[in-house]
């Protein structure tokens, strides 16, 4: 039972990864047409971060693009 428990609390974390990636991905796109270009620099930055950790956390090697995709399907708990 512990093994399933630490398993959803891993799937939970990654689902909060990709929450805040598909959060920022929206700010940043908001940023970009506000015209804030060092806004939308530091968003990226921090986006680059956590796509960053979650890859040290997942079993596979996921790209960019796949992890904003996966980051666009409704997950966490936003």
């Amino acid at each position: 039972m512990t093994s399933m428990n630490t398993d959803a609390q891993i799937n939970e974390r990654q689902e909060d990864f990709l929450t805040l990636i598909n959060m920022l991905t929206y700010a940043e796109g908001v940023a970009d047409s506000l015209g804030a270009p060092s806004a939308s620099w530091y968003i990226d930055v921090a986006k680059q971060a956590l796509k960053s950790a979650l890859q040290s956390e997942m079993d596979v090697d996921l790209s960019n693009v796949e992890i904003i995709n996966l980051a666009s399907v409704r997950a966490g708990h936003c």
